[in-house]
């Protein structure tokens, strides 16, 4: 077992950055990250597709090969295909890697998971054919793969945009963007748009999406109020309803996004505190002023402290690689941290227009059909779930014990929020009152061959299955 001042988890521009910070300051730095190469899901195989896809995927995309490539000359360690199940109270870190468990010890931890997409609750979203924006963008990055026939995005977010001119380039059959935006949060947003120069950038980013779109004859339907996915074995189109009209339109292939959330399942492992920001509609980490959580010693960076986007994230890890360094008796160059804190500022600046104009209506998060399934691994429905709320069922955890609902294989990813939302609802508490999920270990699957290969020595109180 080898010691480390710093283990890092996640190797996407957050957690890149802060190892490289910390790298250069003289700590013991690895990042463990369970894809094939480094980069996220921002820079997913950047390094490795081919020039006419980098083009499509665009500017920002293509941005992170700089920071790749400076991780590469430093030689970081960064183990691939590493997958974290257990992280002990002793910040005893367990990975499988190649079919075997393997421990490291770390003095300090760097949780950079990133987020994840928001769940996006609607009758027929469990149907073959229906997926998230997300997922059609990871496979452009993955594979240059688009999907096959008439696609339709449906959601609100730049992401679901930025996907739709993408997909168009990349020469797939985009049909039409159903943005479920209400109107008034235009109103609401336009008082926070900040005019520095990165906010323009931004906002220019936006109006080019939407010009690549007419450019490509992509239908843009507005102020969304109601879908549903239609089909019997697969999806075959989808029908909605806007407060002008209401139609329904073919499609082959449906992709839904309303943007994106932290990923919280491992904070909420290791006991780190959590709060319900309603700015951003989901729980983020607690977290001071130099980033690190309630638990000492684990820190929260970029989207999985609270969403921000790719540039501010780096921004972060450097700042909290910068306090953990001076935890270790470094010195550090008030001027650099100065000058990094100057640009996460810059880069976050736009972020509260971002939240309020995209922020997603209540019908979407919270499906007002009681036949809607919210829990795709366990096929539990919004109505199960209002049923035990009106029964008197404390919260998600206890609607476990009844229903296995966050019980399957993505162990809440896919329905914590909408749970918990749909609990607060229904008594009239706040989603904080009301709680989430507790994670248990192994927090990923991992072969039970090589769970029968660890070593045991007290290790046996320290997991918990769930």
């Amino acid at each position: 077992m080898k010691k480390y001042d710093l283990v890092v988890i996640g190797a996407g521009p957050a957690g890149l950055a802060g190892a490289l910070e910390a790298h250069e300051l003289g700590l013991s730095v690895v990042i463990l990250d369970d894809g094939k190469r480094p980069g996220g899901q921002i820079y997913r195989n950047l390094e490795d597709l081919n020039d006419n896809m980098r083009s499509v995927l665009g500017k920002n995309y293509k941005a992170g090969k700089r920071l790749l490539r400076t991780a590469k000359h430093m030689g970081l360690d960064i183990r691939a295909e590493a997958v974290v199940w257990h992280i002990s109270a002793e910040k005893m870190v367990y990975f499988v890697h190649k079919d075997e468990v393997v421990v490291v010890e770390a003095e300090a931890i760097m949780l950079a998971t990133g987020a994840l997409e928001r769940p996006f609750p609607v009758p027929g979203w469990t149907l073959p054919g229906v997926m998230t924006a997300g997922a059609a963008q990871i496979a452009m990055k993955s594979g240059s793969a688009i999907p096959a026939g008439r696609i339709v995005l449906a959601g609100c977010g730049p992401l679901l945009y930025l996907v739709a001119g993408q997909l168009a380039q990349a020469g797939a059959d985009v049909r039409a963007v159903l943005d479920t935006t209400p109107r008034g949060n235009y109103w609401r947003a336009i008082r926070y748009i900040k005019l520095g120069s990165t906010g323009l950038s931004q906002l220019f980013d936006g109006v080019r999406m939407i010009r690549t779109m007419s450019a490509y004859g992509i239908r843009r339907i507005l102020q969304v109020e109601d879908i549903r996915i239609l089909g019997e074995n697969r999806s075959e189109a989808v029908e909605y309803s806007t407060p002008s009209e209401s139609g329904i339109i073919e499609a082959d292939c449906i992709l839904l996004h309303q943007g994106v959330v932290p990923n919280i399942q491992l904070y909420r492992h290791l006991g780190c505190e959590i709060k319900w920001a309603d700015s951003q509609l989901c729980f983020h980490p607690l977290i001071d002023g130099n980033w690190e959580t309630s638990v000492p010693g684990v820190f929260a960076v970029g989207d999985n402290a609270c969403i921000m986007g790719a540039k501010a994230a780096e921004y972060s890890a450097r700042l909290a690689a910068l306090h953990i360094a001076e935890n270790k008796k470094r010195i550090i160059d008030p001027k650099t941290r100065n000058s990094i804190q100057r640009k996460f500022r810059r880069h976050t600046e736009i972020r509260k227009f971002i939240d309020t104009l995209y922020r997603p209506p209540s019908q979407f998060r919270m499906p007002t059909r009681e036949s809607t399934v919210i829990c795709r691994c366990e096929e539990i429905t919004a109505g199960e779930i209002t049923d035990l709320a009106a029964a008197g069922c404390v919260g998600p955890n206890q609607a476990k014990f009844f229903t296995r609902c966050g019980m399957g294989p993505c162990q809440g990813r896919n329905c914590g929020l909408t749970v918990t939302e749909l609990f607060a609802h229904a008594t009239g508490k706040s989603p904080s009152e009301v709680g989430y999920y507790t994670i248990r270990s192994p927090i990923r699957p991992l072969p039970l061959a090589a769970l029968a290969r660890v070593e045991t020595n007290g290790l046996a109180a320290d997991i918990e299955f769930s």
